[in-house]
């Protein structure tokens, strides 16, 4: 595995001085400190100063990235030039970023990855170029990420599981198509979101928001008021006997945000925590582990949570269909894979849609919400959308194998085109399931009909996967927005007053 990245350190003044010994320094010391021995970390292989800037060349592998070279000579540079000539380093820049690797499998397709200016794979042989990366991305440690993820896309080409079962069954027309930006990328260069300390997880800003509540609108005008939904909210943790009653406990622990409380609440039992941190300013999270019980865990698949409510009740037919949505709050999951953007995150806030009525029935409205959803990106947000019908997502929750869906039960997808991630054929996003699911959760949870079996169904959506495959087609500028969404969100954009940093 090779590296080379091709940057510079920005100064705070122009200099003229010769920064060889610097250079040797850094190669036959900064640089191989915690390289194994007998191996090659990275050396600077250029070195010149322009300016305000040091232009740099390194060269490296695995065993010491260039890009954490780069922070290392930044040090250098400001704990030697900061002394003798008076100047400070106010950040890193790469121009260009390669990284030359051998895959483990040959790819069927060509690979697309966020970031990435370019993917060329001959055979097992792959190099990826990142071009213009400031210092916040660099040290985010995208590229490896990024290494990862062409392999897991490739070993994916090779998987025979759910996309076995993936059959289009409906497109929507081509559409005009006005940006070819990453939006997560933007959206924080703009101060719309900023990451937090969590991983997955965004605040998302009041210009964010004013077009999250703007979608919230239109959803409830469009689809749901118009259908007969109405809004409920759902707890956002489940005990664990809701995963368990709902099958979910056999094979989501991977991906679940677990929930403890304190085994006790007396302060002395929790005093050598606290003096632990009030001398070492560390949180001794060992200690705490063996002084909470594991209680059960955040929202993973919004409509478990919703069950309790009509938990061993009999229910009279004549007051059914049941038909509500809930958006009351976020939905975790832990992204083993690794998170990314706004599409890909630990923290989001899904929009569920649910409904219990009999069999005929619930079938029937199933049929409808695939219809209304359908319209809903199709002529409202004006999206390029695909619709697929898919394995049933619950059984691949409880770790179970499933043929295709039925006529009566399974899942559909609503997947949306994403241009800066490629031409049509590459990869799309996934914002909209919609399912019937049959008898499974009433029978699970004892609710039943007064003389009928009870069927329910359900649809969820992540608003910010919703919101970034908007702007991936529509860009920022709102005078390429359908006209309800942009006067919507512009009228709401009247009260905010832009936040100016020194």
């Amino acid at each position: 595995m090779n590296f080379r990245l091709t940057g510079y350190i920005q100064l705070s003044k122009p200099i003229e001085a010769d920064l060889k010994p610097l250079v040797v320094k850094a190669n036959d010391d900064v640089l191989r400190k915690g390289v194994p021995k007998g191996q090659e970390g990275s050396r600077i292989t250029s070195c010149s100063v322009s300016k305000d800037r040091i232009l740099l060349t390194i060269e490296g592998t695995r065993y010491l990235r260039p890009h954490d070279a780069l922070v290392r000579f930044k040090k250098l540079v400001a704990e030697e030039l900061g002394k003798k000539l008076k100047v400070g380093v106010r950040g890193v820049f790469a121009d260009e970023y390669s990284v030359t690797f051998e895959t483990a499998q040959e790819p069927k397709t060509d690979v697309v990855v966020p970031f990435a200016d370019n993917v060329t794979i001959k055979g097992k042989a792959c190099t990826i170029v990142f071009k213009n990366i400031d210092e916040e991305t660099l040290g985010k440690n995208y590229i490896d990420k990024i290494i990862k993820l062409v392999d897991e896309k490739i070993r994916n080409q090779y998987y025979e599981g759910r996309d076995e079962f993936k059959e289009l069954v409906w497109n929507s027309k081509e559409k005009k198509i006005a940006w070819d930006k990453d939006p997560a990328v933007e959206l924080e260069k703009a101060g719309w979101i900023r990451r937090t300390r969590g991983k997955g997880q965004f605040v998302e800003g009041r210009e964010f928001t004013a077009l999250m509540n703007t979608m919230r609108e239109l959803f409830v005008k469009h689809v749901f008021e118009t259908n007969g939904f109405v809004e409920m909210t759902f707890p956002k943790f489940e005990p664990w006997s809701v995963p368990q009653t709902s099958g979910h406990a056999s094979s989501i622990y991977p991906n679940m945000y677990m929930v403890c409380t304190p085994k006790t609440a007396n302060p002395k039992d929790w005093e050598p925590v606290m003096d632990h941190y009030k001398i070492t300013g560390e949180i001794d999270t060992k200690a705490i582990m063996d002084k909470v019980a594991s209680v059960g865990i955040m929202s993973y698949a919004q409509c478990p949570p919703f069950w309790p409510y009509l938990e061993g009740r009999t229910i009279d037919e004549s007051s059914l269909p049941l038909k509500v949505y809930d958006w009351s709050g976020p939905t975790y999951r832990n992204e083993a894979g690794g998170t990314h953007g706004l599409d890909r995150v630990e923290e989001f806030h899904r929009i569920e849609t649910l409904w219990v009525a009999t069999k005929d029935d619930s079938i029937k409205m199933w049929k409808q919400a695939i219809e209304m959803f359908k319209r809903f990106y199709d002529e409202v947000l004006d999206l390029e959308i695909r619709l697929y019908r898919v394995a049933p997502w619950w059984m691949a929750h409880e770790g179970k194998e499933s043929e295709k869906s039925t006529e009566e039960t399974g899942t559909y997808d609503f997947d949306i085109y994403l241009p800066y991630r490629g031409k049509r054929d590459a990869e799309w996003l996934e914002v909209q399931n919609a399912s019937s699911i049959g008898a499974k959760y009433p029978t699970a949870f004892s609710v039943k009909g007064k003389k009928e079996e009870l069927w329910s169904g359900c649809c969820g959506a992540s608003l910010e996967r919703v919101i970034v495959s908007f702007l991936a087609q529509k860009g920022m500028d709102t005078k390429n927005w359908p006209k309800e969404v942009a006067d919507s969100f512009n009228k709401k954009m009247k009260a905010i007053k832009p936040l100016k940093f020194a």
